[in-house]
């Protein structure tokens, strides 16, 4: 028997798990000649016999009752009673107070982007006599309002001096 053949058979045989008497027989020659595979041996074998310590020590942990009692219950019982106090504002309070908050952040962020465009507001949000809505047939379109049509207006691009770009004035 070679070192790898060892290797692969040492396990079983330190297990006590090793079927064949042949194989077993051959494997403890070898251990008993070769100093390396001596050492392996020695190695799982001290291996072995920790993690059955382990689990020994584990189980009888297990099995045996607790020599001291508890300390929790007498903690326990030395606690004062609260009775549970449930607030009555606990559920609809802080859902208002939510809702509020969130609808004065967006009545000041709407009316802070009107002051900031003044008169160049976008046309959706004019509410004057030029606008769709002002009573007229709403399927009735003119140049106006028609998209893509391109009327005269749209031929005098206006140079805005902060950015230096084109806008359309209409």
């Amino acid at each position: 028997m070679n070192c790898e053949q060892a290797r692969r058979l040492l396990p079983l045989w330190v297990g006590s798990d090793l079927s064949d008497a042949g194989d077993a027989e051959s494997l403890r020659t070898h251990v008993a000649a070769c100093p390396k595979c001596h050492a392996g041996q020695r190695r799982l074998q001290e291996s072995l016999d920790v993690l059955q310590s382990v689990s020994t020590a584990a189980t009888v942990a297990e099995t045996q009752p607790h020599s001291r009692p508890s300390l929790w219950p007498r903690v326990a019982a030395a606690l004062p009673e609260r009775p549970r106090v449930r607030d009555r504002f606990n559920g609809w309070v802080p859902a208002a107070a939510m809702a509020l908050a969130a609808s004065m952040m967006v009545a000041v962020s709407i009316s802070s982007v009107q002051r900031e465009l003044g008169s160049q507001r976008p046309l959706a949000w004019r509410f004057g006599p030029t606008s769709p809505s002002d009573g007229r047939n709403l399927f009735e379109t003119d140049a106006r309002f028609a998209p893509g049509v391109v009327h005269d207006k749209l031929s005098n691009p206006l140079l805005l001096p902060a950015s230096n770009t084109m806008r359309q004035e209409w």
